[in-house]
């Protein structure tokens, strides 16, 4: 696979079209494929399945939720396999001079691409996230959740090739590899109600990630992995909960959120390789445990008041 053939003239013939606006436009519409959108659109599909007197919806969301994180391991392992680079010019934005300051850092990030660019992750996370989302929730039909999903995996792989950041067929390919993931968890899973598989997968490929290439990345996936997997067997699995109050929802949150916050300060820092692991693991695993903990803590926080209540 020649670089210069992995593009077919699409690039070439997209390179100029869009102006000023519609490169904005271009950036905003890949952040469909990015692991951050994908993340807050799995857990918070993964925090509203948490519906009282229903674990099997529970059990959907958290599939949902594991997909993101196969996405990120796939991703690492493939591209140290391939090791293909991008189209000239991928790392460096146009210029748009009416940008406030402020914003123009988060343009360029949006824009640019760097390191290895076959197969796209965008295009592979996309159909793997979206896709999956669409089989496992219940919102609307199926045929409206596959009509968005699609729309989405369009138009974040055209934002790719026209942004100049893949080639065709590093999107193509993308898009194949996540359709064939998607339905091999998706079975292996039991049609989405055994995420516990789901994540043993991401933990199986998340080793292969790290004894291809040990780097912050790939140690960081991997020890999300892990910890995503342990605490669903370790503390959700058997009776996942659904908790039945706003105090139970609240803490759930705040739960998420504290991990998030983690999660960013691991990338921020990008500490030594123990720490990586165990602070991706550690914020994964409040991720998923994030009802029960709510759950748990508001029943021993009211149970507590009962022994201190006079009389």
């Amino acid at each position: 696979m020649a670089q210069p053939g992995r593009g077919l003239g699409v690039p070439d013939a997209l390179d100029g079209v869009f102006g000023e606006v519609g490169v904005v436009v271009l950036a905003a519409l890949t952040q469909l494929g990015d692991v951050w959108f994908m993340s807050v659109l799995a857990g918070s599909i993964y925090l509203a399945s948490t519906r009282p007197g229903n674990p099997l919806a529970r059990r959907r969301g958290a599939f949902v939720l594991a997909l993101p994180i196969v996405y990120v391991v796939t991703v690492g392992a493939l591209k140290g396999v391939f090791t293909l680079p991008r189209p000239p010019g991928a790392g460096v934005a146009v210029t748009i001079p009416w940008l406030p300051p402020l914003l123009v850092p988060v343009f360029e990030n949006a824009a640019t691409a760097d390191g290895y660019g076959f197969p796209s992750g965008h295009a592979l996370g996309t159909t793997l996230v979206w896709g999956g989302a669409a089989l496992a929730t219940d919102y609307r039909t199926r045929r409206v959740r596959l009509a968005v999903a699609g729309t989405a995996i369009v138009l974040m792989s055209f934002s790719r090739l026209a942004l100049g950041v893949h080639y065709l067929i590093d999107v193509v390919a993308g898009v194949a590899i996540g359709a064939v993931l998607l339905y091999v968890v998706y079975r292996l899973a039991d049609r989405g109600t055994d995420p516990g598989r789901a994540l043993l997968v991401a933990v199986a490929i998340g080793l292969v990630g790290v004894l291809n290439q040990l780097s912050f990345d790939s140690v960081a996936a991997f020890g999300v992995a892990v910890g995503a997997w342990f605490a669903w067997y370790a503390l959700v699995d058997r009776e996942p909960a659904t908790p039945r109050t706003t105090g139970m929802a609240v803490v759930s949150v705040a739960t998420l959120v504290l991990a998030g916050v983690l999660f960013l300060a691991l990338y921020l820092s990008v500490p030594p390789t123990p720490v990586t692991a165990i602070g991706s693991a550690v914020a994964a695993a409040a991720i998923v445990a994030a009802p029960d903990l709510g759950e748990r803590v508001v029943s021993a926080v009211g149970a507590e008041r009962g022994r201190t209540r006079p009389g």
